[in-house]
């Protein structure tokens, strides 16, 4: 819930417990808070579905976006997957993806996303003055119908939320009311161009409760009631700041399942410590705060006061959630996973705490609410699966991956992928036991275990196997799949799911090394054609105990052409021969040949002449590149004597 409403949140941050007559101590409001979770939680049955655990990037909101800078976005992004976050939800203004400048952070952010395998959901927000100074409700859906395909056809989300609390949009174009009817006519108009320009992307739409705003709360629940009802709508969300309107959200889940959709906790925090009461100074003709919420606390929500009551209320909502079988759980205001704010510098909107978040982000700090949040995700997220290429495991640096990750199993791996490429998926019960499959010919179905992966045009495929066990599955990526983010599903033999996203270019360049880590020396061989015509063919390593070691390549002798043959996957498909090139120490030298190896599917082969001029380079290391996409691929290396 976000200015300038003030639905949702208790005036007095009591959640279940009745307003008090002047505002609470600290003490007090923390003990309220805490009781009113211990009564959810006596409430809640046990956790009995696994949820999608989400977080907020709230520094790419569209309210504060056009000051951003990439790097702290992209750090945030690494944070959030840190702190356990399965998918990220944004934010952005009606207008974000029409400026260049906010596009070009768009696309930064989801590119980060979409690496680092996460799922994603754009849930749009009306800006107040992005639409000029007196929109009507009909300049806005005129813009809207027109950027929110834009926004879906550019980063193809899994879930795009046309509309979510309705009475915020309102009070955002400043407009005294607005009608079941109007938002009802907009969100079937937007529904098939979103789903045009998206197909796979699933669409929503929610609301809010809260037991003291009984006008805006009955408008909600009116809007929510309709949105139930449209077709188009594949499932419903719920903006969850109380406890003392569940029995109402009780009721939307119950009609969300009677009308064949799914529902999920689209934004979820600790109630803020607000005066109580609030001045009617702080109030508009039409009901709505005219200052932040943020801005009126008593104590700032990021406090580290309140990180025990943070971690609670996430745990408490996190088993909710599961409980009631829901899809999803999001966390909005997300930096308190990485800083705390101290005094006179506790409120999210400060500038001092905003750049101690930063700061955070940079470093790679995680504090003991984003710990908690990582822990819940452990606990009750969907099982997931990270896909990396076969041949590079390459992975996304950053502030949170230093120091940690094997070979076998790459954090943050990069998942960008290509059609007919070698891909390994690492996760948990991936299957019930170990399967390999021939070399010729993939089954779709190995030792039980099964993959499918719908890709950017919705459509699903069978995918090739190549190898199965329990933690790790190796495939290969369909020939038809078209580019952009894909959902993987893997079903195991004894029915277990798991769940994950690749990004798939044309081309993504990944080649082997001799040690089977995407390191060290490659896994290649080195053709000699002597002066008599004659040809000697020999591997550029030589391996023993555990380890392999580059074997000299010799080059000083007259006469004699030398070809390296490197082998690795996803680089088929470049648009042509003159855009692949081999970078051998200093020197960039045009790929001879770059296509399928022959012998084994998804293997692909680059040809490359070492010039006599690279005689006595010693360790240097290989790198192919396109000039597709700009894509590189990992390092291996050679020795050059």
């Amino acid at each position: 819930m976000k200015f300038p409403s003030i639905a949702v949140f208790v005036a007095a941050g009591l959640l279940a417990t009745h307003l008090r007559a002047q505002t609470p101590t600290e003490a007090q409001f923390i003990a309220s808070v805490n009781a009113a979770i211990a009564n959810l939680n006596a409430s809640t049955g046990p956790a009995a579905h696994p949820i999608v655990i989400s977080g907020n990037l709230i520094f790419a909101d569209g309210k504060v976006l056009a000051q951003a800078s990439l790097t702290p976005l992209l750090n945030f992004v690494d944070g959030l997957k840190a702190a356990g976050a399965q998918r990220v939800d944004l934010n952005p203004g009606v207008t974000s993806v029409s400026d260049p400048t906010t596009q070009a952070l768009l696309d930064g952010v989801v590119a980060r996303i979409r690496q680092l395998g996460m799922q994603l959901a754009i849930n749009p927000e009306i800006t107040p003055g992005e639409l000029g100074q007196h929109p009507t409700f009909d300049s806005f859906q005129t813009a809207a119908l027109q950027t929110y395909p834009q926004l879906a056809a550019r980063y193809h989300p899994e879930n795009f939320v046309i509309l979510h609390e309705p009475t915020t949009a309102a009070a955002s174009l400043a407009l005294a009311a607005t009608t079941v009817e109007q938002w009802h006519d907009f969100i079937t108009a937007a529904a098939p161009l979103i789903k045009a320009a998206s197909p796979h992307t699933r669409l929503g739409a929610g609301a809010f409760q809260n037991g003291v705003l009984p006008s805006l709360s009955a408008q909600e629940n009116a809007f929510f009631q309709d949105a139930a009802t449209i077709p188009a709508l594949d499932f419903l969300t719920m903006d969850v700041y109380n406890d003392d309107t569940f029995p109402v959200y009780q009721q939307w889940i119950a009609l969300a399942r009677a009308n064949g959709k799914g529902i999920y906790i689209e934004e979820t925090g600790e109630p803020k410590y607000l005066p109580v009461p609030l001045p009617s100074t702080l109030f508009n003709g039409n009901g709505y705060l005219t200052e932040s919420l943020d801005d009126i606390s008593v104590i700032g929500a990021a406090d580290a006061d309140f990180a025990p009551l943070d971690a609670s209320w996430l745990q408490a909502m996190a088993n909710f959630a599961s409980a009631n079988g829901l899809e999803a759980l999001t966390t909005f205001e997300t930096e308190p996973f990485f800083a705390l704010g101290t005094a006179g510098h506790d409120k999210e909107t400060d500038p001092g705490y905003v750049s101690a978040v930063s700061v955070a982000l940079a470093q790679g700090q995680l504090t003991s609410t984003g710990t908690a949040d990582a822990a819940i995700a452990s606990q009750y997220g969907i099982k997931t699966a990270a896909s990396v290429s076969n041949a590079s495991y390459a992975t996304v640096p950053g502030a949170y991956t230093v120091g940690c990750g094997a070979a076998a199993f790459p954090c943050n791996p990069n998942s960008t992928v290509a059609p007919d490429s070698l891909v390994s998926a690492f996760g948990g019960d991936l299957a019930t036991g170990q399967a390999g499959a021939g070399s010729s010919t993939y089954p779709t179905t190995l030792g039980g275990t099964s993959l499918t992966l719908v890709d950017s045009s919705n459509t699903a495929y069978a995918v090739p196997l190549v190898y199965v066990a329990p933690a790790q599955v190796n495939y290969m990526v369909p020939s038809a799949a078209q580019a952009g983010a894909a959902s993987l599903t893997v079903t195991s033999g004894d029915g277990t799911l798991s769940r994950g996203v690749v990004l798939i270019a044309p081309v993504a360049p990944g080649i082997y090394s001799a040690n089977a880590n995407g390191q060290g020396v490659a896994a290649a061989l080195v053709v000699t054609q002597h002066a008599d015509q004659s040809q000697t063919i020999a591997p550029v390593y030589v391996c023993g105990s555990g380890a392999c070691r580059a074997q000299p390549i010799s080059l000083g002798q007259a006469g004699n052409t030398v070809y390296l043959e490197l082998f690795g996957t996803g680089l088929r498909h470049a648009s042509s021969l003159p855009a692949v090139t081999v970078q051998v120490g200093k020197l960039s030298l045009p790929a001879l040949y770059v296509g399928p190896q022959g012998q084994y599917p998804g293997l692909d082969q680059v040809n490359v002449q070492l010039p006599a001029s690279l005689a006595g380079s010693g360790t240097v290391n290989v790198v192919v590149k396109t000039a597709d996409t700009g894509a590189a691929s990992n390092a291996v290396t050679l020795a050059i004597q």
